[in-house]
C-alpha cells in the first residue's frame, strides 16, 4: 500500500488557534508592560529631581553663591501642574538670575508634579523673589509660573514653610485629575528640610 504523505507547515485552523492565544497573551501582558514603563519612568524623574537639589545645594556651597531651581507650572495637554525645573544662580544685590543648565522637562516621561494637597510646598508663605510670571521663552509663551527654592552658602534655603508641607509629588500624566487630594497608588514624593536643604525621597 503506498502512504499518504503529509503537507509541510500548519493548517488554516492551527494558525487560527496560535493567532488567538498569542492576542490573548498580549491583552493580559500589555496593562502590566505599561504600568511598569510607567512606574520606571516616575523613579527616573523623581531620582533626577533629586539629584538637581543635590547638585544645587552643592554648587551654592562650592562657589559660595546663592543657586537654586526654577519649578514652571503650566497647562499641557489638559495637565496642569509643574512640567519643568531649571537650575539657576541667583544675585541677591541686583534680583538677577541666570540660568545655569538647560531645563529638565517631565513630560519627556509623562509625569507632572502635581498641585494642592500632594504638594503643598508652595501654597504659603513665599516670598517675592521665590514665586512670579516667567519671562524668558519657552516658558513665558506657555504663560508659566514659576516657584524657586533658593539654596545659599550658610546651607540654608528660602524656603519658608513648616518641615511638614515643604515635599512636592510626582505622579505619571495617566493618574492626573484636577483637584487631586488622595495619592495615585504609584508616586513619588520629594521632601526638603528648609533649614538644612536636604532632600528626602519616599515610594509606595
Amino acid at each position: 500500500m503506498g502512504r499518504h504523505s503529509h503537507p509541510d507547515g500548519f493548517s488554516l485552523v492551527e494558525l487560527v488557534i496560535v493567532v488567538a492565544i498569542m492576542v490573548m497573551l498580549i491583552a493580559v501582558a500589555t496593562p502590566y508592560t505599561l504600568g511598569a514603563l510607567q512606574s520606571a519612568n516616575l523613579t527616573s524623574a523623581g531620582d533626577t529631581l533629586m539629584q538637581k537639589l543635590a547638585m544645587a545645594q552643592q554648587r551654592s556651597l562650592t562657589e559660595n553663591r546663592p543657586v537654586g531651581l526654577d519649578f514652571y507650572y503650566y497647562t499641557e495637554d489638559n495637565v496642569q501642574g509643574c512640567h519643568a525645573i531649571q537650575m539657576i544662580s541667583y544675585n541677591p544685590a541686583t534680583n538677577q538670575v541666570t540660568q545655569l543648565e538647560p531645563p529638565v522637562y517631565w513630560n519627556k516621561q509623562s509625569v507632572v508634579i502635581v498641585e494642592g494637597a500632594l504638594s503643598p510646598m508652595f501654597s504659603i508663605n513665599q516670598t517675592p523673589i521665590s514665586t512670579g510670571q516667567a519671562t524668558q521663552n519657552p516658558f513665558k509663551s506657555l504663560n508659566a509660573t514659576y516657584y524657586r527654592v533658593i539654596f545659599y552658602p550658610n546651607g540654608s534655603t528660602s524656603l519658608r514653610v513648616p518641615l511638614r508641607t515643604a515635599y512636592l509629588t510626582l505622579i505619571s500624566t495617566k493618574s492626573y485629575k484636577a483637584d487631586l487630594s488622595t495619592a495615585p497608588p504609584d508616586y513619588y514624593t520629594v521632601q526638603i528640610d528648609p533649614v538644612t536643604g536636604r532632600g528626602h525621597s519616599y515610594r509606595p
